[in-house]
């Protein structure tokens, strides 16, 4: 049973392991506040000790984690990471929300709406910020 909303996400993300250093490529799935899930070329084991980075919105941006599953998938691998701690937890939440409002402002475009990202984050705020708030009130 999940205890956490998962929000869908669609950013390229680079997981590395001890084995992996440089990252592998990921398409991030889904993000919650207790972890994430991803799509990898090659297998992860569940309980390796993982570290992610989002550069295209935080080039410095990191969050450490465990695999939890890694399950075959058409495209590689479907792996589940779980964050190490409520600190990494919280600092997951934030990153959340910049990838909800840059998908926001991605799906503006075929409407012909162009905002840069402090616009879109201005607008999804007064849309959607309560609701965000309120997922994770227990």
């Amino acid at each position: 049973m999940r205890h956490f909303i998962r929000h869908p996400s669609d950013f390229p993300i680079l997981v590395s392991s001890e084995e992996s250093s440089n990252g592998d490529q990921a398409s991030l799935c889904n993000i919650s506040q207790g972890g994430l899930a991803c799509q990898l070329p090659r297998a992860f084991s569940p309980g390796t000790a993982v570290t992610m980075y989002i550069p295209s919105l935080q080039p410095d941006y990191r969050i450490s984690g465990r695999v939890t599953r890694c399950i075959p998938c058409a495209k590689g691998f479907r792996v589940g990471i779980q964050f190490n701690d409520k600190a990494e937890s919280f600092k997951s939440r934030m990153v959340e929300q910049v990838c909800l409002i840059e998908h926001y402002r991605r799906e503006l475009d075929p409407e012909g709406r162009v905002l840069d990202s402090e616009a879109a984050a201005q607008e999804w705020i007064a849309r959607f910020g309560s609701q965000f708030a309120k997922s994770f009130s227990g």
